[in-house]
């Protein structure tokens, strides 16, 4: 028997300077909250984590959220980007999440990958 999976995606599109890039939140009902998880343009996950919502659009805001204080930082860094700055947005968004409890898709039933 072939296994069907469907899985929600939502994209945020971003630019800082003259670069721009994007990151893919997907997010999971874990029970009584959403996983959360943030990934590259390449599909590799940059962090993720229980935003405490149990509510995906809720998830999807807080990972805007997320993103635009760790683009806050690296314009604070950097200044207007005048190169892809995939990485520094990835490093920033890690730490802009540290807080956030953690949570490992691999390890739940019925994983993504």
């Amino acid at each position: 028997m072939t296994r069907i999976s469907i899985t929600p995606r939502f994209v945020l599109d971003y630019t800082v300077g003259l670069y721009g890039g994007q990151v893919e939140v997907v997010t999971k009902d874990i029970g009584a909250t959403i996983g959360t998880e943030i990934r590259d343009e390449n599909g590799m996950r940059i962090c993720a984590y229980r935003p405490g919502t149990g509510h995906p659009s809720t998830a999807e805001e807080i990972a805007g959220y997320h993103l635009r204080e760790a683009l806050e930082n690296v314009v604070a860094n950097y200044g207007d980007a005048q190169q892809p700055l995939s990485r520094e947005v990835a490093a920033q968004l890690r730490d802009v999440v540290a807080g956030e409890q953690k949570w490992d898709p691999a390890a739940e039933e019925g994983t993504w990958l």
